[in-house]
């Protein structure tokens, strides 16, 4: 095989890239008796690794399964419970949100009509010194005879 592919492989293999097949092709090279030198601390760890494949523990690993008590299952439901009704009273019902929204729009409404109260009063101060220089305008064409 190929030294290129084999050294290709081998970096795939450490960056976690490699199929089981590429990883089976790479073992299938280690195992030959003829390793180039600088990949012969490779040899060593895929031997390593084949070796440990026929490993067998000794002792049988006896696993016992637990019950679940009465008391750990009516303690998770009562602490669903406690959970669910903090919540219910932490977080503000829609009404009272509604009563909120409700207060900020007429306060906005009251604001607004001060300000178009204060636009209202300067623009009729403005139309009464238009009527002064309208009066001034026509005193004027009366005293020189000007014509419009």
């Amino acid at each position: 095989m190929e030294l290129a592919k084999i050294e290709n492989l081998l970096e795939a293999y450490f960056e976690g890239n490699t199929t089981l097949d590429e990883e089976h092709v790479l073992q299938q090279y280690f195992a030959q008796s003829y390793v180039p030198a600088h990949l012969q601390e490779y040899k060593v760890m895929f031997d390593y690794f084949s070796e440990s494949k026929a490993e067998v523990s000794s002792q049988q690993i006896q696993v016992t399964p637990k019950k679940k008590t009465w008391k750990m299952n009516w303690l998770s439901i009562a602490a669903s419970l406690i959970l669910l009704f903090a919540i219910y009273k932490i977080v503000p019902g829609t009404d009272s949100f509604t009563d909120i929204e409700r207060a900020e729009a007429e306060r906005a409404y009251v604001e607004s009509q001060k300000a178009f109260e204060l636009i209202s009063k300067s623009i009729n101060r403005g139309n009464g010194t238009i009527a002064y220089l309208d009066s001034y305008e026509v005193t004027k064409n009366k005293i020189f005879k000007t014509k419009k």
